[in-house]
């Protein structure tokens, strides 16, 4: 794969009002990565590039994310990795609840001998972004994350904005370590989704449908939900739907729906007011003796003994 460093007119796209965030203003002197949290307060972005490279996850939520004339809709799980100086624009989705995750560094923070945008670096650390830094028509704007690589990337993206907050002694050590795990899992990631869109093109033409009934997962988790209601949604006959459900999430629909229950239980339980059994019935389940099986199964230990401990566990 050829590098391809974009390089635009700066002063061209100043005069179309397209706004331009440099790394020396945005980041701590000394250190080129950033982290932080996005909630729903945060509002939209219209056009607007910058020096540096970004990572967006979405861990609640969805918005429209626009670059080279295409949409994209994000939706939990969803990631991008953005190379610099790609323009670009971000509609947040009104009355939505959302989290984003995001990170955004410059190539030095890899490899210092990234800097200056070099046409071919003979460096093994360039694999962790060579992936990203493409031509425009190329770059994986949309990476839709499943199973353990999901869990996986929330979790690295978590320590490292906890790491970033708290500055502990060597915390860019970590920094820097989580985000080559990250990149290297996303890399492989788009690959294999490459690889199955060229397989097996027949399945684009589903995806999507797929990707709408996990949004409608997350949007009514906690109320009764049925198979068959989501086949007639997708008009897809029942065979055909689970197939490719397990070829997206990779994890067949009542192993996905229980493995989300569970996630959003895990959230409740750190609320003081709420049982176990409020719980239980707040994300879906409607016996209790069942949540606790598939609480364990999922988790290692009972929702009673997470309860108790949870200020270890939770960030």
């Amino acid at each position: 794969m050829a590098i391809h460093w974009l390089n635009p007119d700066i002063d061209e796209c100043t005069r179309r009002g397209i706004a331009y965030f440099t790394s020396e203003l945005e980041m701590a002197s000394g250190l080129p990565c950033k982290m932080y949290r996005i909630t729903e307060k945060f509002g939209s972005l219209s056009d607007h590039m910058h020096d540096y490279l970004q990572i967006w996850y979405v861990s609640k939520g969805e918005f429209t994310h626009t670059f080279h004339g295409q949409k994209y809709r994000m939706v939990q799980g969803n990631i991008f990795v953005l190379p610099p100086y790609s323009i670009h624009r971000v509609e947040m989705t009104p009355g939505k609840e959302l989290e984003v995750l995001g990170c955004e560094f410059m190539p030095t923070f890899i490899n210092e001998q990234l800097d200056g945008r070099p046409d071919e670096p003979h460096t093994f650390d360039l694999s962790f972004i060579k992936t990203f830094i493409t031509t425009e028509e190329s770059v994986p704007l949309k990476i839709t994350l499943t199973g353990k690589s999901d869990l996986a990337a929330k979790e690295l993206l978590t320590e490292m904005l906890s790491e970033y907050e708290g500055r502990g002694p060597y915390f860019d050590m970590l920094l820097k370590a989580n985000l080559l795990k990250l990149l290297a899992i996303l890399t492989r990631e788009h690959a294999d989704q490459s690889k199955h869109s060229t397989t097996r093109g027949d399945s684009n033409q589903y995806r999507e449908p797929i990707l709408e009934s996990v949004q409608y997962i997350h949007d009514h988790y906690d109320q009764p939900l049925w198979l068959e209601d989501l086949c007639a949604r997708t008009m897809m006959s029942r065979t055909n739907f689970c197939r490719r459900f397990k070829e997206v999430t990779g994890r067949t629909f009542s192993q996905y729906l229980a493995n989300y229950r569970i996630r959003m239980a895990m959230r409740l339980l750190t609320e003081p007011e709420l049982s176990v059994t409020d719980v239980c019935f707040k994300v879906g389940f409607n016996e209790l003796p069942y949540f606790c099986r598939c609480f364990k199964k999922y988790t290692g230990t009972t929702p009673a003994y997470y309860k108790k401990n949870a200020f270890k566990t939770i960030d």
